[in-house]
């Protein structure tokens, strides 16, 4: 009993320690809030409550945790990572189209290999803007003359192309001497110097702005050498002042000069750029100097038959050519044509007329291509193995055509053999048949029925080589636009010759019904008997230009370019 009670009176006394603590600390924790103010609650940012109060304080928040500085870093990386791919896929983009562009303008436009990239790539740019304009059929030639005139000075540059090339002792400032390049070079340089002359013709009395930029028209500019300046076209700046302007390219007269007399070139080209040299100048309305051109070349084409031949090749009175002295040279029908147009647009139409009959028959009596073709490919056939011919040597010449580069195509030749007549020369054939017709028509009365026999024949011709021409072939661009000319001045040309004779004879028609010859009968013949008069002629006549008319339609499609304009691989955007 006594172990138990002094049990329990220790436990009783522990509970009553316990409880006297507790409430000591009650009342100190009560004493320290009222004498402090603390809350119940502990001031933890989340739990506070919202307040309109102005004395509540403000809140302080941590926004940059450990855990959001990470996802930042993450998002920052990955977007630089993702900028840098799009970049790099755009590089790559713009690099493989910039390389399809220049390997399919080289297909198109081909340079030589001797060029650096830069002189080949403004060539190119150059055709470009001439063949493939964007505006319609609208040529911008101010940038076919920067591109080009960019061209001409890299070619003359010491430092660049142009080493190497020495002043020729003749002609203007700035004539080469060629002689020191390779043959490839100096046909690149010439088909470049013609092209520049090409469009100085067009860009004559250009001028350019030094003070504000741009290129002007001529008539624009404010001096007093211009009193009443034309209004600028719309587009352009503001018109520039004298003092500030200075032509844009050469004259196309020095440029000529500076080909005919430069040290390198062939007969060939030489007689090429004294025909077009010729042609402005009459264009210039310069007759005396384009006939003296016109005959340099002449002559020139004379000088290289004077060694093979010891028949003079043309008559000297008549200038019609000589059937005992053979196949006349290529570079003599082109310079002998090219003089006869002229005399003819120059009003000697009895001079022009016998040359051109016999230029015409000489053309028909060159040799067939076919002949020549055959020949040539018997000479050089090799027999070919089935192995050759799978698909292994099909993807092999796939590949080739693909990444091999074309090679610069050959010139045409020295023009001191003759032509073979091909599709070119059935094209000259249909010109020389619409002079031919022309001429007479205009000139004899009594034979206009055979000069538009003449005229019914080169339209026959210009047609049945517009259908065997391929136009897709760059090369027969120039050829097709010859034949589609002449087709189309042929038709003009067979409808007024028809026209006109369809006139008169409706005019010989009524004149006739007012002469009716009659009976004699009561009152003037009254009731006498009347002669019809006949009127096969007109209705002749009256059919024909139905038959032109319809032909009229017929080949419509080869005068007219149906074609849309290439609006760009971005055409899918456009409305």
């Amino acid at each position: 009993m006594s172990s138990l009670s002094t049990v329990t009176m220790r436990s009783s006394h522990l509970m009553l320690r316990r409880a006297e603590v507790q409430r000591a600390q009650r009342n100190f924790f009560q004493a320290a809030i009222a004498r402090h103010n603390f809350r119940a609650r502990p001031d933890v940012p989340f739990l506070a409550v919202p307040s309109s109060s102005t004395s509540t304080r403000v809140m302080r928040v941590r926004h940059m945790t450990t855990e959001r500085r990470a996802q930042l870093k993450y998002e920052i990386l990955t977007g630089i990572k993702y900028v840098g791919y799009i970049w790099i896929a755009g590089f790559a983009i713009f690099g493989i189209s910039f390389a399809y562009f220049c390997e399919r303008n080289e297909r198109d436009y081909p340079t030589t290999e001797e060029w650096s990239f830069m002189t080949r790539f403004r060539m190119r740019m150059a055709n470009i803007a001439l063949h493939d304009p964007k505006h319609g059929n609208s040529v911008d030639w101010i940038q076919v003359g920067h591109w080009i005139d960019t061209v001409i000075k890299r070619l003359h540059d010491p430092g660049l192309e142009g080493a190497g090339l020495k002043d020729a002792p003749d002609g203007p400032k700035g004539t080469k001497d060629i002689t020191s390049k390779s043959e490839e070079w100096r046909r690149a340089y010439f088909d470049a110097m013609m092209f520049w002359a090409k469009a100085a013709e067009h860009m004559e009395g250009w001028v350019w702005d030094t003070a504000n930029g741009g290129t002007f028209p001529p008539g624009t500019m404010i001096g007093p050498s211009n009193p009443y300046p034309k209004p600028v076209p719309p587009g352009f700046r503001k018109a520039p002042r004298e003092e500030d302007c200075i032509l844009r390219h050469e004259n196309p007269n020095e440029i000529y000069l500076k080909i005919l007399n430069t040290v390198g070139f062939t007969d060939r080209q030489k007689i090429d750029a004294g025909l077009a040299y010729g042609s402005w100048l009459e264009y210039k309305g310069i007759a005396g100097p384009a006939s003296i051109i016109y005959e340099d070349a002449l002559n020139l084409a004379l000088k290289q038959l004077k060694e093979t031949s010891p028949v003079t090749p043309i008559d000297p009175k008549t200038m019609t050519l000589n059937e005992e002295a053979g196949l006349p040279t290529e570079n003599l029908l082109n310079t002998l044509t090219a003089y006869a147009d002229f005399r003819a647009r120059q009003g000697d139409i009895n001079f022009a007329l016998p040359v051109y009959i016999s230029l015409l028959k000489a053309r028909r009596s060159l040799p067939q291509p076919s002949d020549i073709d055959i020949t040539s490919s018997l000479k050089n056939h090799k027999p070919t193995t089935q192995q050759n011919r799978g698909f292994f040597s099909g993807v092999y010449n796939l590949c080739t055509k693909i990444f091999i580069p074309p090679p610069y195509p050959p010139g045409p030749g020295d023009g001191i053999a003759p032509p073979v007549r091909n599709q070119a020369e059935r094209c000259q054939e249909a010109a020389l048949s619409l002079h031919i017709g022309e001429i007479m028509y205009a000139t004899n009365p009594a034979a206009r029925e055979e000069g538009l026999g003449w005229t019914r024949e080169a339209v026959d011709i210009a047609e049945e080589q517009l259908h065997k021409i391929n136009p897709k072939i760059r090369e027969m661009k120039p050829v097709r636009q010859v034949c589609r000319d002449c087709l189309v001045t042929g038709l003009e040309n067979w409808q007024k010759m028809v026209a006109r004779l369809a006139r008169e004879e409706q005019a010989k028609k009524e004149e006739a019904e007012k002469m009716i010859t009659t009976e004699k009968g009561w009152f003037g013949g009254l009731w006498g008997e009347q002669t019809p008069v006949k009127t096969e002629v007109r209705d002749r006549w009256s059919a024909e230009e139905k038959v032109i008319e319809e032909r009229q339609r017929r080949v419509k499609d080869f005068v007219e370019d149906l074609r849309q304009p290439d609006r760009g691989w971005l055409s899918f955007l456009k409305a």
